[in-house]
């Protein structure tokens, strides 16, 4: 998709460059200011090591003119790990909680920011995990982050919690179901 005069290719990372991702997504923290509590990135060295394994599944925006990472998303399968599911916030059964994946991480450099792309990223991982068998997608977003959640609710997504997570910080959980 050509965005301006700047062409992006949303990939699937690859598995070894999970260093790469989570340093991405700290760079971005770091250029959030007051706005940073809107981005979590998990224990960042259990991230990189299930990225790196496949556990977890990372997709990049790509620059095609220049090979830079415009954006990611790191997408967690908590069946595989064992972690925290969201989808207990609905009451899925042991079996349906199988087909959760979280869209967990989402960051976009901003020179980047405004061309869609966390929406463009995440519309890939549902295409690619829906056709592997989930059902459910599911993520958290500051409330007051209306450029995520505008991108998120746009995609068909719904708010069905809302409280502190991740150590007291306020956020909505948000499902969309796919039959």
């Amino acid at each position: 998709m050509k965005e301006g005069s700047r062409e992006i290719h949303i990939v699937r990372a690859e598995k070894g460059e999970g260093s790469a991702i989570t340093e991405f997504v700290k760079s971005v923290k770091a250029t959030m200011g007051d706005e940073s509590d809107w981005l979590f990135l998990n224990n960042s060295e259990d991230e990189m090591r299930r990225i790196d394994n496949g556990t977890d599944i990372a997709y990049r925006a790509v620059c095609a003119d220049t090979g830079d990472t415009a954006g990611v998303l790191i997408v967690e399968i908590p069946s595989r790990f064992g972690g925290e599911n969201l989808g207990t916030y609905i009451g899925l059964s042991e079996e349906e909680l199988k087909k959760v994946a979280h869209m967990d991480t989402a960051a976009v450099a901003p020179a980047y920011r405004g061309l869609k792309l966390q929406r463009r990223l995440m519309e890939r991982a549902e295409e690619e995990l829906y056709a592997e068998g989930f059902r459910y997608f599911m993520c958290t977003v500051h409330p007051e982050n209306i450029y995520s959640r505008g991108n998120i609710t746009g995609l068909g997504y719904r708010p069905v919690w809302k409280g502190e997570k991740y150590g007291g910080t306020l956020r909505e959980v948000m499902l969309k179901e796919r039959a």
